[in-house]
């Protein structure tokens, strides 16, 4: 299928399985209100201090206000710049996009480089996601040029057209012992090649309508991308169910991406990653989300090793002001991105 095709096809599958923008669903953050408050009064350092925030009242009337008021306070409190004489971690950014290319992209470039200069990491981009989706170029990406760097962030989609000798050398690049996060829909990508499933974790299968409220359950409350977290988090976002077995022909509608119908290469499962967080369907209301059972296993972040190297996903990062001016999440990617590039054990 050309890509033009898909790109229509994903249009109609947010319109046919997807509610409004969570960026817009305002009702839906407001309902969350009183336990978001209460989750950025129990942010924490990454040095494990814990901040008590003296609670805003006023701010109950506007949870945008709360969330850029406390944004200044958690990176500050993430501040962890690099020892004198000791050069920053560098980081290369990916944000090509050849399915469909979310608006949280570009903010999401610029938070990451806001967030690296306060915590010991400096980040490349090449503005992938301003590329046209049938014209991605990385002739850039030659062994060479991918040494110079500590570790690789994803935040793509599609079969992007990188040769097979890129292909095995990011596999490589991370296996000698450096680092990589995948954000969001970075499980959309490399559909045709399973090593890198392998390496990130799984592959998307489905997303539960946009503007979901949805309670984390944070299963490692020590781990740099969780520890500030507390027990749980309530969040408005969009979240993935991801292929729980490969694709076999003896059953072809099992284990096909909703949305673009790829076949998914090979299943997650809990025995090749640590599960950071997780949907805690006892918490939420299914009325509206028939793709999920309750007590059911809906994985949301984790890490594994690979090689000597590190690896780190998050499902989370859809809106663009979960970026720019959500202070948890923030720390949260902040977090996992330091933790892959060994900043942080």
């Amino acid at each position: 299928m050309s890509r033009a095709p898909q790109l229509r096809q994903r249009r109609q599958a947010d319109q046919a399985e997807s509610a409004p923008d969570a960026r817009n669903d305002q009702g839906a953050q407001q309902a969350i209100l009183p336990r978001l408050q209460a989750q950025r009064r129990r942010i924490r350092s990454w040095e494990g201090d814990v901040l008590h925030v003296p609670q805003r009242r006023a701010a109950s009337k506007n949870l945008h206000r709360a969330i850029a008021g406390l944004a200044a306070i958690a990176l500050a409190l993430g501040a962890q710049l690099p020892a004198l004489g000791q050069s920053p971690k560098r980081l290369l950014f990916l944000t090509h996009a050849a399915l469909y290319k979310h608006t949280s992209l570009g903010p999401a470039e610029q938070a990451v480089i806001a967030l690296g200069k306060a915590n010991g990491f400096a980040v490349t981009t090449v503005e992938g996601y301003k590329q046209d989706a049938t014209q991605l170029d990385f002739s850039f990406l030659t062994p060479d040029y991918l040494a110079q760097f500590d570790g690789v962030m994803m935040m793509t989609n599609g079969n992007l057209p990188f040769t097979d000798a890129q292909k095995k050398n990011l596999l490589d690049f991370v296996r000698s012992g450096k680092g990589f996060i995948g954000a969001h829909c970075a499980s959309l990508t490399f559909y045709d090649y399973p090593e890198f499933g392998e390496m990130l974790g799984g592959y998307f299968q489905r997303n539960l309508p946009q503007g979901t409220i949805a309670v984390l359950k944070v299963e490692d409350t020590r781990h740099p991308a969780t520890r500030m977290l507390g027990s749980s988090w309530p969040l408005v976002d969009e979240f993935y169910v991801f292929g729980s077995a490969p694709w076999h022909e003896s059953r072809p509608a099992d284990n096909i991406d909703v949305l673009f119908k790829n076949k998914i290469p090979m299943g997650f499962t809990r025995d090749r990653v640590k599960v950071l967080l997780s949907l805690d369907t006892n918490a939420m209301d299914l009325s509206q989300q028939p793709n999920l059972v309750k007590g059911g296993d809906y994985p949301q972040a984790w890490t594994r090793d690979y090689g000597k190297g590190r690896s780190f996903y998050t499902s989370l990062g859809h809106r663009d002001d979960i970026w720019s001016s959500d202070p948890v999440f923030r720390a949260h990617i902040t977090g996992g991105i330091r933790w892959a590039l060994g900043l942080e054990q």
